[in-house]
């Protein structure tokens, strides 16, 4: 039995290398990684992040102040959203995501509540 399982977990876990899902996204998280306008576009977010963070730390969140620091940090996600390598990623990303709760379902679906069922939520 334990040798059969094994052998099914190694069999699985080949199989999801080799999808071209996971593959296609292995190769964009290393586009993304490396790009320097994502780089760059990310690090202005995290600091404008950190800054809102900071603000909230001694104003109320209805300051103007805050809503000002707010308002910065979204702008910043968007544009690093909006960003077509990144776009693409996520794409990808939610093709993997969809992978990968399909075959959660298939293995622990008898043990609770299936993730993927859409109509009873």
């Amino acid at each position: 039995m334990g040798k059969e399982l094994l052998e099914s977990l190694v069999s699985l876990k080949e199989a999801l290398s080799s999808d071209p899902r996971v593959k296609r996204l292995d190769e964009l998280e290393k586009s993304v990684s490396v790009d320097p306008i994502v780089k760059d576009l990310s690090k202005r977010m995290n600091a404008l992040e950190k800054s809102y963070e900071d603000v909230l730390a001694y104003k109320k969140a209805s300051d103007l102040e805050a809503i000002q620091a707010q308002k910065a940090l979204y702008e910043a996600k968007t544009k690093l959203d909006s960003y077509p390598l990144v776009e693409e990623y996520d794409s990808a990303y939610v093709l993997v995501r969809d992978l990968y709760m399909a075959v959660d379902d298939a293995l622990f679906s008898a043990f609770r509540k299936r993730s993927l069922d859409w109509e009873s939520t």
